[in-house]
């Protein structure tokens, strides 16, 4: 494990440096996502309020709930933070997750055709890809949606037929999780067994304001890069994480093989490893609730073997 680690931060702790340049943010739609994770337990579904974000190029698609987590999160380190001022070494206690949440992210740039997936374990990690030309059939179907005009479209794409219906009125080619490369934002869509489900829970135009913002935590610690962003609500721009470590599916694949091993160890080595040896480990608080079930037989993405 710190022979992974330690060639990753050697060769990409500087900011990640890409063609893609930050785009303004223009809108945001939310979805309530239900995914039947375990086949043996079909009546269980995992919930959770997903979000797109998007501009007149880019769009990233995120968890609204961890957001709302993060803004808490943020507030709560800041408190104490403050609280700890002149503290030679400061601890942290981060506020319990009420419920799970997914902290992985998927930036999406049309122009380019290109995908970045972010992942956060411990530290967070950028994999960059080409994004896949998906065959969509688009029907003579319409029917509208709280309102919006939409028009439907087919695909089967990685191992699923998906159903999605999508709105020409809104000229933006991008959707929840990688469906993209509609002539208008997807604003609904679920495969044909209803397995995976991405359900339409409003949308809102993004103001074009720039707020000052208070001097955060990760000023002083530079912790933005182990805790993630917290602003996603609040910023106006669409621009990948400047503390993003490059990786390659491979590395993700052996950090989570070296996480689930030795979860503390892998976060103080991480931690370590970002110059945060000096801090206390940050405590994750007492559980509200259980941890989700580790089964995990129905993908999302079933063409993975």
């Amino acid at each position: 494990m710190k022979t992974i680690l330690t060639t990753l931060f050697a060769t990409a702790i500087a900011a990640v440096a890409t063609a893609q340049r930050p785009d303004e943010a223009l809108i945001r739609v939310k979805y309530n996502f239900s995914h039947m994770t375990d086949t043996n337990k079909r009546q269980n579904f995992f919930k959770e309020t997903m979000m797109v974000t998007a501009g007149k190029n880019a769009s990233v698609f995120s968890s609204y709930d961890n957001a709302l987590y993060a803004e808490e999160t943020k507030a709560a380190l800041e408190q104490q933070s403050r609280e700890q001022v002149g503290v030679a070494t400061p601890t942290f206690k981060m506020p319990p997750r009420k419920k799970a949440t997914s902290r992985a992210a998927v930036y999406y740039y049309a122009n380019e055709h290109k995908l970045f997936i972010q992942e956060q374990l411990g530290a967070m990690y950028l994999v960059e890809r080409d994004a896949d030309k998906i065959d969509w059939k688009i029907t003579l179907e319409t029917q509208q949606i709280e309102g919006i005009n939409c028009k439907k479209a087919t695909a089967h794409y990685r191992g699923r037929n998906w159903i999605v219906w999508f709105s020409e009125d809104l000229p933006f080619a991008t959707g929840p999780w990688i469906l993209v490369g509609l002539p208008g934002l997807i604003i609904q869509a679920h495969d044909d067994r209803k397995e995976v489900m991405f359900e339409f829970a409003g949308l809102e135009k993004i103001e074009n304001k720039q707020k000052k913002s208070a001097k955060k935590i990760g000023e002083e610690h530079d912790m933005k890069g182990f805790l993630g962003s917290s602003d996603s609500l609040t910023k106006n721009l669409i621009e990948l994480p400047d503390k993003a470590i490059r990786a390659t599916p491979e590395e993700i694949k052996k950090l989570r093989e070296a996480m689930k091993k030795d979860p503390q160890g892998f976060i103080k080595t991480q931690m370590a490893a970002m110059g945060f040896g000096g801090l206390t480990p940050i405590s994750t608080g007492q559980r509200t609730t259980p941890p989700p079930a580790e089964i995990m037989n129905n993908p999302i993405d079933k063409s993975k073997p």
